[in-house]
């Protein structure tokens, strides 16, 4: 996957998360909407799925709703940052290590979720990165040693 190409995957997944968030908070099943502002730009079907399993899995884990940001602003919430942060460094289900971008490892759920998201954007694998500071992108515990 070619750098603008993660950028465009990186948009559509926020768009997902916002749509998803949006649509959970009045009641709605919000599936059809993300299926209808994807359908366009993704033609794997289990993209919508693989959204809605990846953002459900996140909150599970973390105990709390996802914040995402507003509806049509640029700017990515703490929580949008750390799901693309997830997403690009998860490593492929079934791997022993994860990335340094997400220190304390993922479960296996939300590892093969997010290899399913990245598999339907056609993604091969992420970038190399420098990873950032090691502490867990969604905002929790302090900052860790890297190991030696």
């Amino acid at each position: 996957m070619r750098a603008d190409d993660w950028d465009d995957g990186a948009a559509l997944v926020t768009r997902m998360l916002r749509i998803w968030q949006a649509g959970r908070a009045l009641g709605e099943n919000p599936l059809p909407r993300m299926h209808e502002v994807s359908a366009p730009l993704v033609a794997a079907p289990e993209f919508v799925p693989a959204c809605d399993s990846l953002f459900a899995l996140t909150e599970a884990v973390l105990g709390r709703s996802l914040r995402p940001g507003r509806c049509c602003s640029r700017r990515l919430s703490r929580d949008e940052a750390a799901m693309l942060i997830m997403l690009q460094h998860a490593p492929e289900a079934g791997a022993v290590r994860t990335s340094a971008a997400v220190p304390h490892g993922l479960p296996a759920a939300l590892r093969w979720a997010a290899f399913a998201v990245m598999r339907a954007l056609g993604a091969e694998g992420a970038a190399a990165v420098e990873p950032p500071p090691l502490r867990c992108p969604f905002g929790g515990g302090p900052l860790l040693e890297r190991a030696a």
